[in-house]
This record gives structure tokens, sequence and C-alpha cells, in this order.
């Protein structure tokens, strides 16, 4: 019995020394592996220093400028051509950037100047409608631009914010830099001012701090809004159209070249609306008013509703029935 054991055991280890001999190869000498080597793509060669039972991965990805690489040889022709004239199209985009940081760098507040102005904080409370405002004013006075046909005032003695043309500067004191609006514990309303002026992002919530309205100015106008200037005087406005969120909605100017208004109507979706006035120059005497559709639906022809000489005197009056 134990011979038989023994030729057992001898003819198990002789199989798995021919299994074994199967399964390894027999390996190669330096000089093979060197000739192979040369024989190879750039990817076998990659795929052979691999470890065992890891192999090149199959997926592609998508390089900036939604160019897919899916093999070394897009690599290199991405790496080639693109990226050369991708650079370019990076450091325009990082000029345009560095752009608008530079003009949101100039709304930066210290507490103490916005613009390079110097303003001093102010705080409303009613307690009767639960209404707080904190808000800033010119330190010193400054008359606001000539451009705007309303300007929010502080009454510094009664103690009260307004909406108005023109206030004595020695008793109130023009809106300058942020301010803030709660009802109770929510804030309502926030935005900024220069000179009196809406400027920059003013947003609107509702009691659950849900966004309600969002808008953009520049110093009092729509921040899309189309200027043009006389000359190269961009000081010196001839006409704004306002432009809101794409669409010509609002108000629109005209002005004479001294700065006095010539003109102003209201637009709604590309249409004017309303009345529409015109002015000698000067800005205080009317000219002329125009009676447009009422809305953006109304399809009624406008039609001259009454005009004046430069002396103030009615020249015509339409004695149709105005809106």
């Amino acid at each position: 019995m134990g011979m038989r054991i023994s030729v057992i055991i001898a003819f198990i280890f002789f199989c798995l020394q021919v299994t074994a001999q199967d399964v390894v190869p027999k390996a190669k000498t330096k000089e093979q592996r060197k000739a192979e080597r040369k024989k190879m793509t750039l990817e076998q060669k990659i795929e052979n220093t691999l470890p065992v039972d890891v192999s090149l991965p199959s997926a592609s990805l998508n390089a900036p400028g939604s160019q897919k690489i899916s093999s070394l040889e897009d690599a290199r022709k991405y790496v080639n051509e693109t990226v050369p004239n991708y650079g370019k199209s990076v450091k325009e985009r990082t000029r345009k950037t560095a752009k608008i940081l530079k003009k949101q760098e100039s709304r930066l507040f210290d507490g103490k100047n916005y613009k390079g102005i110097a303003v001093e904080k102010r705080i409303l409370k009613r307690r009767s409608s639960l209404l707080y405002q904190e808000f800033y004013v010119l330190k010193e006075h400054r008359d606001p631009p000539p451009y705007h046909r309303t300007f929010t005032w502080f009454d510094e003695k009664n103690k009260r914010v307004s909406e108005v043309l023109a206030r004595d500067p020695k008793t109130n004191s023009l809106l300058h830099g942020p301010y803030r609006e709660y009802r109770g514990d929510n804030l309502v309303k926030e935005g900024y001012y220069y000179m009196g002026l809406k400027d920059g992002r003013w947003l609107q919530y509702d009691k659950d701090f849900i966004l309600l309205d969002k808008e953009n100015y520049h110093e009092g106008f729509y921040d899309e809004s189309r200027i043009s200037y006389y000359g190269g005087d961009s000081t010196r406005i001839r006409e704004v159209v306002p432009v809101r969120f794409g669409k010509i909605n609002g108000t629109y100017y005209r002005f004479y070249e001294n700065g006095t208004l010539a003109e102003e109507g209201r637009y709604d979706d590309g249409k004017k609306i309303g009345k529409w006035v015109e002015y000698y120059e000067g800005g205080n005497r009317r000219k002329r008013e125009i009676q447009h559709p009422v809305n953006y639906f109304d399809e009624t022809e406008p039609y001259t509703v009454i005009e004046y000489d430069d002396k103030g005197k009615v020249t015509f009056e339409n004695k149709k029935q105005t809106r």
C-alpha cells in the first residue's frame, strides 16, 4: 500500500511540472526583448510596460474646445494644433475678465468712500410700519449729473427719503453708497446709489427672502442702455435708449448739446407708449406733446395733443380726449 501511494504522488508531481511548463513560457533573453520592442508601436510599448491584467483605457475624454481625444494620436494633434489657439482665446478672456473686475473694484465700498467720494451713514426707523432703512449720503454736497429728472434725497430735518428733481442742499443730502431696506427682520431691498441715482445691482425680496426682482444700473441708467454722445466727449450725452434684459424698455431721453432735455417718453418692448414730450432748449418749456398707444397691445395711431411756441403760448390743441 505504501508503495502505491508513493507512485501516485510521484505521478501527480510529474503532471504538475508539465502543466507549469505549458503555463509559464520560457523567459526571453535581453536581446530578444530589445528586438521585439523596436518593432512595437508607441501604444504597444506603453501597454507592454503596464502590470499584468492592466490595459490601456478605451474611454475617451473631451478636451477644452470640445475636441474629443480617444487615442495618443488624437492627443498629439490636440497639443500641436489646438492648444496654441486655445491659449490665445484664454488670454483674450482673461483680459476681458480683468476689465470686468476693474469695473467692479471701482464700486468697492470701505465704509467711508464710494467711488472715491466721501460719505456718511444714516439710519431711519419707522416703528409703525416696521420699516428700517440703512444708507449713506454725500458728506459734502455735489451737484448731481444734469441728465436725470429724479434724484433720491434724504431730508435731514424731517428724516425722510424722497425722489424729486431738486432739494435745498443745506437741509437735504443726496444718497450715495450702499442702501438696505428691511421690513421687520426681513431684508426686502438692497443696492447702491451714485449721487442720488441707482447704481450697480439692485435686488428685491419677499418676506421669505425669495428674489422677486433684479436690475442693473450704471449711474442712473439701465446698465444695458445704448448711450450716444456729442463728438468724442463721453460726458455730453446726446441720447439714451433704455435697454433691459436685451429689450428696449423704460424711459427714453434725448438731450441738447448743452445738457438740457430735448425729448422724453417710454418704451414697452421697443414700442413707444403713453405721452411723449418735446422741449425747447433749456429743458423747462414744452414744445410738443404726442400721445402714443396706452400700452403695447393698443393699436391706436399716435397723434399730437398740444403744441407751444417758445414763449409758452399754445399754437395748436387737439380736442380729441387724451387718455
